[in-house]
């Protein structure tokens, strides 16, 4: 069997897995709710806002939604291309952005640990090569991760339609390119989730080592952000959605390399000490 099969068949497990399991499917309704909720809390909060605003001039409120995203995202650029997307849909991107390292650390946290702590790791590892056990592991996270982050997404794209936030085109057409800013930044998280479950036999303390992990890096992030000691932020993944969602396609190139390293080093990492592990 190839090594890509291989990958295929355990991410394919992984994946039933997780919707099958309670943990998967509570996890999956909490972010349908949290985020069906948060959208209608923020559609209300604009037809309060749009109320209020009912005389002002259209480009008046532009340049307001162009301000505020410049301020977020630090860059001109992106503040003027994010002032025509609906502001429902930016919202939820940030929601979505700053909440998925959280899903991914109760999601994946027993990926491997789990299997080491069954013993239901050497079944694999005996018809599978580790490297494609570990890797398969990781894409199945990944995309279980995406297909809650895309429901949830894709739920909130109807709420806007019907609501009158925007045309079906625009809630669609901005939705869809949001989302795909959230799958490079999903991808190296879920890689440093399965590195860090590989390294424990026990699942408990793989959830304690990844929330602490998680912690860690944000904690370098706020140190560079007061600091401004970018460099310190590099190492956090939420760092490059500014990147990721820039106009200009050689910066969003930028961010979208270096979370690509990042899931690099961590499979790449991951892989080699689960191949020396007495498993």
């Amino acid at each position: 069997m190839s090594p890509l099969s291989e990958v295929r068949i355990v991410a394919q497990r992984e994946l039933a897995k997780s919707f099958r399991s309670a943990k998967g499917i509570v996890l999956l309704v909490l972010s349908l709710l949290g985020g069906t909720g948060a959208t209608l809390l923020l559609v209300k909060a604009q037809q309060l806002k749009r109320e209020k605003l009912a005389g002002a001039d259209p480009q008046a409120l532009r340049a307001l939604r162009e301000e505020a995203a410049t301020q977020i995202y630090g860059d001109p650029l992106t503040g003027k291309s994010l002032a025509d997307a609906p502001e429902v849909l930016v919202a939820v991107l940030l929601l979505t952005i700053w909440l998925t390292p959280l899903v991914i650390s109760l999601l994946g946290f027993d990926t491997v640990s789990g299997d080491m702590q069954h013993k239901a790791v050497r079944y694999w590892t005996l018809r599978t090569r580790r490297s494609s056990y570990f890797i398969g592991k990781w894409a199945g996270v990944f995309a279980t991760v995406s297909l809650m982050t895309l429901t949830m997404h894709a739920v909130i794209w109807v709420l806007c339609i019907v609501r009158g936030e925007a045309p079906a085109a625009t809630a669609l057409g901005w939705g869809v390119r949001l989302w795909f800013v959230t799958l490079p930044i999903s991808a190296a998280w879920c890689a440093l989730s399965t590195f860090v479950s590989s390294l424990f036999k026990s699942p408990i303390i793989a959830l304690l080592v990844t929330f602490s992990v998680f912690f860690g890096l944000w904690l370098f992030w706020m140190i560079g952000q007061v600091t401004h000691a970018e460099a310190l932020q590099y190492v956090y993944p939420n760092f490059y959605d500014a990147m990721l969602i820039h106009p200009q396609i050689n910066r969003s190139m930028t961010g979208l390399a270096a979370c690509l390293v990042m899931v690099a080093l961590y499979v790449g990492g991951g892989s080699f000490l689960f191949s020396k592990k007495d498993v």
